[in-house]
């Protein structure tokens, strides 16, 4: 009896919290599971730190993606993976491991072949988004939500899928600040902004001039913030504007139009030590993309 051959790619997501031990099945080729010894195997002390090699054994859910190659195709890539990864990020930034294992399966039973590894940067999400892991409710909206990226990225829109790409690259930036330049670049390639009041009335539009930035993901516990859309569209456009730029921080405090001071230092909730106000903004301008893409894709 013949068996076809199946390729898997599989990638850690320490930040999924479910009351489950069996796997879910989330569509497209797409499952969620708990770590097998076929999984861990994928592991490379080689490759890996050993840092790496233990976090990735301590991780509670791996996202795997199955897909049955035609007879003549090649090994393949961590493509699809990906746009999974991605999937989870815009319903709520989290965390997620860097490393992405390719492997082969040609016959029944626990073993796998493994084929390529990708080390990415692990994916990190912002103080608000990491005081709720991503739990069962979260995780119904993700089949939809794969079907809707995997559409985009087929298709023609070339400013839709680099809206996706540069969240991936702004999540999986060291540097905050910086993340959050890409996650604006990420909505101006959605909007085709030309000026920070552009920018600000195409925002409100897509969202509603309103509408809270900080999804209200840890009611009752900690209350929501309460800036909204219209309120730090124009300040996180100057903080993009002045990164870009390579200009001083402190410039923005005395700009003739919009003046917003980057530096001082503000609380986003009494239970989180202050900041300085441009590591909210970019933090804010990261769950803005978030929803942006889930208005637009």
């Amino acid at each position: 009896m013949s068996f076809t051959r199946v390729m898997w790619s599989f990638a850690g997501l320490p930040g999924i919290h479910l009351d489950k031990e069996e796997e879910v099945d989330l569509g497209s080729g797409f499952t969620l599971v708990k770590p097998t010894e076929a999984i861990l195997a994928a592991r490379d002390r080689a490759l890996m730190s050993g840092e790496e090699y233990e976090e990735a054994g301590r991780c509670g859910w791996y996202l795997v993606f199955k897909a049955v190659p035609k007879t003549d195709q090649p090994v393949g890539d961590c493509a699809e993976l990906q746009n999974g990864l991605t999937s989870f990020q815009i319903i709520k930034p989290t965390r997620a491991l860097g490393w992405m294992f390719l492997c082969e399966q040609w016959k029944e039973g626990p073993f796998l072949s493994l084929k390529t590894t990708e080390r990415r940067p692990s994916m990190e999400c912002g103080r608000w988004a990491g005081m709720r892991g991503f739990d069962g409710e979260l995780l119904s909206q993700v089949p939809s939500m794969i079907l809707r990226v995997r559409q985009t990225m087929g298709a023609a829109s070339a400013e839709h899928k680099n809206a996706i790409i540069l969240l991936q690259l702004a999540l999986e930036h060291m540097h905050p600040l910086i993340a959050g330049l890409l996650h604006v670049m990420g909505m101006e390639a959605i909007f085709d902004s030309g000026t920070r009041f552009d920018f600000r009335n195409k925002l409100c539009d897509c969202l509603g001039a309103s509408t809270l930035v900080f999804p209200d993901w840890n009611s009752s516990v900690w209350p929501q913030p309460k800036h909204t859309v219209d309120e730090l569209a124009i300040p996180i456009y100057m903080l993009r504007s002045k990164l870009a730029h390579g200009a001083d921080l402190r410039k923005a405090a005395v700009d003739k139009t919009t003046p917003v001071d980057l530096v001082k230092k503000v609380e986003l909730i009494p239970e989180l030590e202050p900041q300085a106000h441009a590591f909210l903004l970019a933090e804010a301008a990261s769950y803005l993309h978030c929803q942006v893409l889930q208005k637009v894709l």
